[in-house]
């Protein structure tokens, strides 16, 4: 199954390509959707989009807020030479602000008791099939699992020793040392082509569109960002439009009302409030 579904991503990426979709028109490029718009944005294909409308996973603009996120700051002075003991003292200051709040204060919320009763790293957003509920079942092990690649290591496999180690020095180190290494890539041999796309989510409201990043390729985004890059390389990973609100998940399931759900969208398509956690 997984191959026949492989395989058909190549297939679509080609007939793309060869079409000339992979790459938006003028007026798409601004921010407005066209008639061949759905066709460019086909799920889990690749496209080629502007960081002028970009967004961080966090809800920030690429181009005029980068340094409002934490990790956009980190590759910023990572750009600009900054002492790694700075560097991770910025760090651990944000990660002692984190640690004393909800999901509720991440997305400016306070009056959400339902997100008011999880930590900033269990936040889920309004779209998104994942529940908050499971969510904070599930990350301790999600970090686990992706910082062990990494590198990071861990005296044991405990939740509350995961966690423990999620507002840590080794994990502050671990993240600068990821980040380093990424930027002093692309300096030396530009950035590879042949390597796995970072996945993107695309925001539709009305006749304009804008695009944040997904659960990959963030920190490819912050350094492609701080050299400058104009387009960046990705696969759409959803679509998601303004108007279906009432039917996202976490509207759904109450952990969001409506008005609050528009909300945290326009705030991702406008790109100026921090809206995720940084762990």
């Amino acid at each position: 199954m997984f191959s026949i579904k492989k395989n058909s991503i190549i297939a679509i990426d080609f007939l793309k390509e060869s079409f000339s979709l992979c790459n938006l028109n003028e007026r798409e490029s601004q921010g407005f959707v066209s008639s061949l718009t759905k066709l460019r944005f086909i799920p889990y294909t690749r496209i080629l989009v502007p960081f002028s409308l970009g967004r961080t996973i966090r809800g920030l603009s690429f181009k005029k807020n980068l340094i409002q996120d934490p990790y956009g700051k980190l590759a910023i002075e990572i750009f600009k030479g900054v002492d790694t003991k700075i560097l991770a003292r910025n760090i651990l200051e944000e990660f002692a602000r984190e640690r004393k709040h909800t999901a509720a204060d991440i997305v400016h919320l306070m009056e959400n008791t339902k997100l008011n009763k999880y930590p900033a790293w269990a936040i889920v957003m309004p779209w998104e099939k994942l529940d908050i509920e499971k969510k904070f079942e599930t990350y301790p092990d999600s970090f686990y699992n992706n910082r062990s690649s990494k590198g990071l290591s861990f005296e044991n496999r405990s939740r509350l020793s995961i966690i423990e180690i999620m507002y840590s020095a080794k994990s502050v180190d671990n993240k600068i040392n990821q980040m380093l290494k990424l930027y002093k890539s692309i300096r030396l041999n530009g950035l590879k082509k042949n390597h796995s796309l970072p996945k993107i989510n695309i925001l539709v409201k009305e006749n304009e569109w804008r695009w944040f990043m997904g659960d990959a390729g963030n920190h490819r985004s912050y350094i492609c960002a701080c050299f400058d890059f104009e387009f960046f390389d990705a696969r759409v990973s959803s679509i998601i439009k303004k108007h279906e609100v009432n039917s996202w998940p976490n509207v759904i399931n109450g952990t969001y009302s409506v008005k609050e759900a528009e909300y945290i969208f326009d705030s991702y398509f406008d790109g100026s409030n921090v809206l995720r956690g940084i762990v």
